[in-house]
């Protein structure tokens, strides 16, 4: 029984290990992803369609708006546990650094300039959501994102979108395995509920 018990615990350490808060991998359909289009003076994105889901398992889009972006569905829920993002990205055009990841809680929003290869090639991306590596809007004022805006910025999630606009002049770009990846201290947290539990099974 204490055999089966520990292997049933390591499985299940394993599978958090590897869950995600969320996960997009594209291979069926566009997994409710939209089009959006960013108002860059206020950092809010009107939507204007829903995201073309490619075959070959990935969103894909020409330039389509004033400000292209791939748009995440509506998220309405608190995901301040989250570590970092991740996701693989193409680009067959770039002509500088823009705006280029953004989460958005409708008050303001937290996001990431980066200039991209414009290589026509998958890419993976990895952000962490540490204090000093982001920026920070409220539509008003623009400065380096603090613990605070981070925390009140993915507590309040409405809505993330990577930039689908690298140029100015058209462009195509792909995007794929969009992952939200949890902090390692939320998966402790499971884990050592899990040993507790088991303890308390061989005391009685």
């Amino acid at each position: 029984m204490r055999c089966f018990l520990g292997l049933s615990i390591l499985f299940v350490g394993t599978s958090l290990a590897h869950a995600d808060l969320l996960s997009y991998h594209f291979d069926t359909n566009n997994d409710g992803w939209r089009r959006g289009d960013l108002n860059i003076s206020t950092l809010t994105m009107n939507d204007v369609g829903a995201a073309t889901w490619n075959s070959g398992g990935y969103i894909d889009a020409p330039d389509f708006a004033n400000w292209s972006f791939h748009l995440s569905p509506v998220i309405g829920a608190n995901m301040s546990s989250a570590a970092r993002i991740e996701f693989d990205y193409s680009s067959r055009a770039s002509d500088g650094p823009y705006p280029f990841v953004i989460f958005s809680s409708g008050l303001g929003a937290i996001y990431q300039t980066t200039a991209v290869p414009g290589d026509d090639q998958f890419h993976h991306y990895s952000y962490s959501f540490t204090p000093g590596t982001w920026q920070y809007s409220d539509g008003v004022n623009f400065r380096v994102a603090t613990a605070s805006d981070i925390l009140f910025t993915m507590t309040n999630l409405q809505q993330f979108g990577v930039n689908a606009d690298q140029q100015s002049g058209p462009e195509y770009t792909r995007l794929d395995n969009v992952v939200l990846v949890p902090e390692p201290a939320t998966l402790a947290v499971l884990t050592i509920g899990l040993l507790t539990l088991s303890r308390r099974r061989r005391t009685r």
